[in-house]
């Protein structure tokens, strides 16, 4: 396993985000597009969870999302923002908070 120094971790802005829209990419079976609320804007995002979550089921959803990552065109979409969540063979669940805490909120 790679490690990183600590104030390479700490360069990583992770935040709270809420998800306000969600469809899947019409040429794709894997990609979902979405918007999310990060308290401050609202950044577009492209993941490979259509397989695993109907586009309803994330609206409102708050979830963990990485905010400072380079900018990426998938299928015409710029994903501007990355989801964090944990992957065990075939199951795929994103990371959210256990209490209700503010959009934007910082993951540390």
């Amino acid at each position: 396993m790679n490690t990183l120094e600590f104030e390479e971790f700490t360069k990583i802005d992770i935040r709270i985000g809420k998800v306000v829209k969600a469809e899947k990419v019409p040429s794709s079976k894997k990609l979902m597009h979405m918007e999310i609320d990060i308290g401050d804007n609202i950044r577009n995002c492209v993941a490979g969870i259509a397989e695993h979550y109907p586009p309803e089921s994330l609206l409102g959803k708050k979830i963990a999302v990485v905010t400072n990552l380079k900018p990426r065109k998938m299928f015409g979409y710029e994903s501007q923002v990355m989801i964090l969540a944990a992957v065990d063979q075939d199951i795929v669940s994103m990371l959210e908070p256990d209490k209700d805490v503010a959009v934007g909120s910082k993951v540390t």
